[in-house]
């Protein structure tokens, strides 16, 4: 039987803002904790909403071997959460097809993996392909690969 390439990651973003108040290099440090091989974080500079500096952490998973163990890492790590995300997976997918997990970077640091629906949170975005490219195809393919993992 030949393999589906309908459905796919195409690529993951991970990113955390950081505030003036917090140190930049603990907030990478509570992003490691859901890696598991070796990145590079681009580091942009911004103002916050009220003009505050802020830096914002990005780190790009584009390869499929590194798309692959990230998000089965990631699933590993969120065990016993993952009813809370097919749960609530509808209002996980935006019009794009992006499927975003928010984790507490607070407890990250802490080395726990926590979901969170708080605004200060390191934000997972995958972008899901499906074809075609509807809704319900993508929905289904979210629940799949957060059930089951993703064989990329």
């Amino acid at each position: 039987m030949l393999k589906s390439v309908s459905v796919k990651i195409e690529r993951i973003i991970v990113s955390a803002v950081v505030h003036s108040t917090e140190d930049s290099e603990k907030v990478a440090m509570a992003m490691a904790t859901i890696f598991p091989f070796k990145f590079e974080i681009s580091r942009f500079k911004a103002k916050g909403h009220f003009g505050n500096p802020i830096e914002y952490l990005e780190v790009e998973i584009g390869r499929k071997r590194e798309i692959r163990d990230f998000w089965n890492n990631l699933m590993r790590l969120l065990e016993g959460q993952k009813e809370e995300i097919l749960r609530t997976i509808e209002r996980r997918i935006d019009d794009q097809g992006n499927m975003y997990i928010r984790l507490d970077k607070q407890k990250a640091y802490l080395g726990e993996v926590v979901l969170t629906e708080g605004g200060d949170a390191i934000v997972i975005k995958a972008k899901l392909v499906t074809y075609p490219a509807r809704r319900e195809k993508i929905v289904e393919f979210a629940r799949r690969i957060v059930e089951r993992g993703y064989e990329g």
